[in-house]
């Protein structure tokens, strides 16, 4: 795997997700891919991480050490793309979950975009954590697959049109200062608790502060909700 380097802001950003070495082309090919891919994510449930090897892999998919090795360089790209897939699995999960929100108060609409954020993070961290510490830069749920290249464009075109609606609710002199604040720092502040205090990062009082910090970014009350 090779990194490289980019802005702190840019998209993809500089830890780059490990890939394959080649796309199946072949139905065969494919199969076998999805069948690493099935063995490595019931590996890392049943075993954890120290019990994820490319031989166990082999053992559990029935496919070849060899034949692995000619689609992954390491295993790494194997995690990388089970990860791929959850994103692209939570990705369809918040575009419905976004018209849940739907004549909510904001309140109520912060505390559960971030408690979806909170619960895919930890659906990934538990997984595998050494691996989901080491890239988590890449793990961004809102801009997975999406058209923005860097946070800021996904901030403007997300945070800061819902705060846009729900204008009547707060009252900040720098919107766009606010929006930053919850896209970037919040999310910030959970890299933090994984990093620091991950057995934290379920809790109720997380999630509590989390939306307390929000509805003060925007001098907003907690009673309104």
């Amino acid at each position: 795997m090779t990194e490289k380097s980019s802005p702190s802001d840019t998209w993809p950003p500089a830890h780059i997700l490990p890939t394959l070495r080649k796309k199946p082309s072949q139905s065969r090919s494919r199969a076998a891919v999805d069948a690493v891919a099935e063995a490595c994510q019931r590996i890392l449930e049943e075993s954890g991480e120290d019990g994820l090897t490319v031989a166990r892999i082999s053992e559990i998919s029935g496919v070849a050490v060899g034949s692995i090795y000619q689609y992954f360089p390491n295993k790494d790209a194997i995690v990388a793309l089970l990860y791929e897939r959850i994103l692209d699995e939570e990705s369809q999960k918040l575009l419905l979950m976004r018209e849940t929100l739907v004549g909510l108060s904001l309140a109520h609409s912060l505390r559960i975009i971030l408690a979806n954020i909170i619960r895919v993070e930890v659906r990934l961290f538990h997984l595998c954590q050494a691996f989901h510490l080491r890239y988590h830069e890449a793990f961004h749920l809102g801009m997975w697959r999406g058209p923005y290249k860097t946070a800021s464009e996904f901030i403007d075109a997300t945070w800061l049109p819902l705060l846009r609606m729900y204008e009547h609710e707060i009252d900040v002199p720098d919107p766009e200062l606010a929006a930053y604040l919850l896209g970037k720092g919040l999310r910030g502040l959970i890299r933090s608790v994984l990093e620091d205090v991950p057995d934290k990062l379920e809790s109720q009082a997380f999630l509590n502060s989390l939306v307390a910090m929000a509805l003060g970014c925007l001098q907003i009350s907690t009673k309104k909700d």
